[in-house]
């Protein structure tokens, strides 16, 4: 009967050990599915973040090309306003000159 009771104490310790381990496991278990969710989460930020970026580099590509159209608009309309003036000053020299040239005639 002594050995049966002491069979009986030590499976009864063991069972008692086995729930403590569980324990701890499935309080591991909730850690590391927790972990993963916030992984899970971090990862779906780091492609909305990719992306965003990703627009980000484009609009910049696109405004830098609109600034070198722009400057080069502004180099042309400067070519372009001088040679107005040119003509408007080639236009009054002739103008003067046509009149000199009729009252000799």
């Amino acid at each position: 009967m002594s050995v049966t009771l002491i069979v009986l104490l030590f499976t009864t310790k063991m069972l008692i050990i086995q729930s403590q381990l569980m324990t701890e496991l499935s309080a591991m278990l909730t850690v590391l599915l927790s972990t993963t969710k916030m992984l899970t989460i971090q990862s779906q930020l780091l492609t909305e973040l990719s992306a965003a970026l990703t627009v980000l580099l484009s609009t910049t590509k696109m405004l830098t090309i609109q600034s070198q159209l722009l400057t080069e608009l502004s180099a042309a309309l400067t070519v372009l306003l001088s040679t107005t003036k040119m003509l408007t000053i080639q236009s009054h020299f002739t103008d003067n000159f046509s009149g000199l040239l009729l009252s000799f005639l």
